[in-house]
């Protein structure tokens, strides 16, 4: 059946790599054709030197590559389906970096990046993530990572011959999925933030949620002649992506 879903994605960059004038190094792509729609958020490595260039190009490139193998008739409750995507993200990001010969320092410099995504078919739902993350299924949350020494599973680290396992999940009769990078950490892992219907109707309005997370608050207090900042609720980048059930 056609499930009629829409979706929305959106990243901002935090305030406190606004402050630095660092570039956002996370990523979010969702995408909807027929009864498949996918929603894919990645979070570049904070050491590397260019990571939010492996986490754009990997978040587009997985969800692309996801949505092309469940149309084509693959089954998304599957773990293989998921891995077969996998595979092939990793062939395309290793001849970004050398093909045969893949340059390790680039891949560390450029392609170190988390994933968490989720896709919903007419024959039901899942979600698979690489790295740390949230996602929630119709308000249960589920938290993956913080990892030791803060060194979370990459998919680039199967270009150097060491894959880390996935966490794989299928969605029972879920309505709404809401997939986000660590940086929803600062909100206490609170995907409700994102529940408005309105989020996935409005092209733009998921951005200027976020936006709106990532700016402090100034005003006035005329009585004590003093400004009072409040501080910016995301400090730390943060994507969002949303699935919801148009037949829910």
């Amino acid at each position: 059946m056609d499930t009629n879903s829409r979706v929305a994605a959106a990243s901002v960059i935090g305030a406190r790599h606004q402050r630095a004038g660092r570039n956002g190094q996370d990523a979010a792509v969702a995408l909807v054709s027929g009864d498949v729609a996918v929603a894919v958020v990645c979070d570049g490595c904070s050491s590397g030197a260019s990571s939010e260039v492996g986490a754009r190009l990997g978040a587009r490139l997985f969800a692309e590559a996801l949505a092309a193998k469940l149309a084509a008739g693959a089954c998304v409750r599957e773990r293989s389906t998921w891995e077969a995507v996998r595979a092939e993200v990793a062939r395309t990001l290793a001849g970004v970096v050398g093909g045969a010969i893949v340059d390790a320092e680039a891949v560390h410099a450029t392609l170190l990046f988390t994933i968490v995504a989720a896709a919903v078919t007419g024959e039901g739902a899942a979600v698979w993530v690489l790295g740390d993350g949230t996602y929630s299924c119709d308000g249960r949350v589920e938290i993956l990572g913080p990892f030791p020494d803060n060194q979370p599973p990459y998919l680039a680290y199967d270009l150097i011959g060491s894959p880390q396992p996935a966490h794989f999940a299928v969605l029972e009769d879920v309505r709404r999925i809401v997939v986000a990078t660590d940086g929803v950490a600062d909100l206490d892992h609170d995907l409700g933030v994102f529940g408005a219907a309105a989020l996935v109707a409005h092209p733009d309005l998921l951005r200027r949620r976020l936006v709106q997370l990532a700016q402090h608050d100034e005003r006035i207090d005329w009585a004590e002649r003093r400004v009072i900042r409040t501080p910016a609720m995301l400090q730390d980048d943060c994507a969002i992506a949303i699935i919801e059930r148009g037949d829910a």
